[in-house]
């Protein structure tokens, strides 16, 4: 089943999205002052007693001198066969190092991190990484544009694209990757862990919006 945020969603989840906090690291070497090439390893978020959570990967991003940006995502042990909706997250602004929840991030004590639990830590969307068209916040859950993993829960995305905010954060952002199907349905709904806290009174399950994957230069 698919789900599509709608405009008053998009309002609401650019709010939830707000950045607190920040932590500090060193970036990666610039190898030269035209290009700037990044690459991280993306970790599980939820604990390790959410199921169907365990996940990894890696991404590289890479800032063009043609005012592009290009992303390339590589995980595995995604819910197969289902869309994942993918994010640049950040601060859009004055180099700002964010960092990645774990499941100490749980602070409602539900069992999962949501969200709103997470963007404390890794800030709001700069970009999303649709397969087409708009990379904007406004897509954050255009789930007919994220790429589908295969069915052995694989997933490859590659895309170059012109987003001012990506380009300006590509050595802060951190990649998000969303998407776990806890009761293995093989299908995002209500039953396996309820509506998305994101935005109350929405139908759109809570499944869906699980980020279960983050990595960037903070981590």
């Amino acid at each position: 089943m698919k789900f599509r945020l709608c405009s008053m969603a998009v309002v609401v989840a650019a709010s939830t999205f707000a950045a607190s906090g920040a932590a500090v690291a060193a970036h990666d070497t610039n190898p030269s002052d035209k290009v700037g090439n990044y690459a991280y390893d993306l970790t599980a978020v939820q604990a390790s007693s959410v199921p169907n959570a365990a996940a990894e990967g890696s991404t590289r991003i890479t800032s063009l001198p043609n005012g592009k940006v290009r992303v390339q995502v590589d995980a595995w042990g995604l819910a197969p066969g289902l869309p994942h909706a993918m994010h640049l997250h950040g601060v859009d602004g004055p180099a700002t190092d964010m960092a990645c929840p774990g499941p100490a991030a749980d602070s409602d004590g539900d069992g999962f991190v949501s969200v709103p639990e997470g963007a404390p830590f890794y800030g709001g969307i700069l970009a999303s990484l649709t397969t087409t068209g708009d990379t904007t916040a406004a897509s954050a859950l255009a789930l007919d544009r994220f790429a589908v993993a295969d069915a052995d829960g694989h997933l490859e995305y590659s895309r170059t694209f012109r987003n001012d905010s990506a380009l300006a954060n590509a050595d802060t952002v951190q990649v998000v990757v969303h998407g776990i199907d806890v009761n293995g349905s093989g299908g995002y709904d209500l039953a396996g862990a309820g509506e998305a806290p994101l935005v109350p009174g929405s139908g759109i399950p809570f499944e869906a919006t699980m980020p279960v994957l983050c990595g960037g230069v903070a981590n």
